[in-house]
């Protein structure tokens, strides 16, 4: 009964620093909602009769770190021309952790290339 005992006390202690460390090193899968203008008097949207200068898709990215990591994309609204107001894109649930994240639009043209990513960006703070 004695070398039971601490076999099983070191099991529970094993047990409870494994639950621990889980739980302080687990990221929360959270979602991210984003809402911006864009001026498509500046840049159109892409067609199947304008497939060059032109915008395809908006793209979201987070800047926390020193390299851009893309979180999703948000396609172009249907029938969009001028000023358009309230452009909103919510990601799939993404693993982040809490802290300041500095996230970014940015609008890519048919041919992969991209707006500046800091013409378009804002800093949040992901609560815990």
């Amino acid at each position: 009964m004695k070398t039971k005992l601490p076999i099983l006390q070191t099991i529970l202690v094993l047990l409870m620093v494994a639950i621990a460390s889980l739980t302080l090193g687990v990221r929360h899968k959270r979602t991210v909602t984003v809402s911006f203008d864009y001026d498509f008097r500046l840049s159109p949207p892409c067609s199947p009769g304008l497939t060059s200068k032109c915008v395809k898709q908006f793209n979201v990215y987070d800047m926390t770190g020193e390299a851009r990591v893309k979180l999703f994309s948000i396609a172009v609204p249907v029938g969009a021309a001028g000023l358009i107001k309230g452009i909103t894109g919510i990601s799939e649930p993404l693993l982040l952790p809490a802290g300041k994240h500095l996230l970014a639009v940015t609008a890519e043209s048919a041919d992969g290339a991209e707006s500046d990513a800091h013409a378009c960006s804002t800093t949040v703070d992901i609560k815990r």
